[in-house]
């Protein structure tokens, strides 16, 4: 619980800073609002984008865009599509501003938890999500959407994500996945395997403070091979 009060504290105090906020990034100009994780505190976007795997003329659905990072840059810089989602009706009109402010029309932005507003007929080659990793008690319940970007209780949300996602991939088509090490990788490695999915680690960066370590895996079918 201790640990779940420091989360809580940490996203509290990400409201607390002047907004909106201005920053330029990847040749991007950018802004980012009230109610929306600001670009200094949550920091895993940045090294998302300068690791992505090849997405040239890929179509991309984005979960929990926040304030439209890497879903714009992917969009700018060779993706087909991207549609970009997010739980947070913040999130969703920031990630429209920023699209307007660059110029950047390949990109859709809509309001879905998950899956719940993404039409089963759309098929994607890649399908994203940095997950809110740290793991919280199954009865513990969000205070606001904010937090719905920092914890998932009971990991009912990455279960949702790896059951449904599949069925949204086109036939070569995968999902890439952003976990922390400050989070269950015994259930992840369930998860997947209940699922019949394969997982493969693309790549990690440890944090300065040396506390957590961000990786990022690739999880598709058993029958198929990127």
């Amino acid at each position: 619980m201790n640990e779940l009060n420091g989360i809580r504290t940490k996203t509290t105090a990400s409201q607390q800073r002047t907004f909106p906020r201005q920053m330029r990034e990847f040749g991007l100009d950018l802004i980012v609002r009230e109610g929306v994780f600001p670009s200094e505190d949550f920091h895993s976007w940045r090294w998302i984008c300068e690791n992505f795997p090849a997405f040239a003329g890929k179509i991309i659905l984005e979960i929990s865009c926040g304030f439209g990072l890497p879903g714009l840059w992917l969009a700018k810089t060779g993706a087909l599509s991207v549609l970009a989602s997010d739980i947070n009706p913040s999130a969703v009109a920031n990630t429209l501003e920023n699209a307007t402010r660059n110029d950047i029309r390949n990109v859709e932005v809509i309001e879905s938890d998950i899956f719940s507003n993404i039409p089963h007929r759309r098929k994607f080659d890649i399908v994203f999500w940095n997950h809110p990793s740290n793991f919280a008690p199954e009865e513990c319940e969000y205070v606001d959407d904010l937090e719905r970007g920092a914890f998932d209780p009971g990991y009912s949300l990455l279960k949702r994500f790896l059951s449904e996602g599949p069925g949204f991939l086109t036939d070569k088509g995968y999902i890439l996945l952003g976990f922390g090490t400050n989070a269950r990788d015994d259930l992840l490695e369930q998860i997947t395997a209940d699922n019949d999915l394969t997982s493969l680690m693309l790549g990690s960066v440890t944090y300065p403070n040396g506390d957590v370590t961000y990786r990022l895996f690739s999880l598709f079918r058993r029958a198929t091979s990127l």
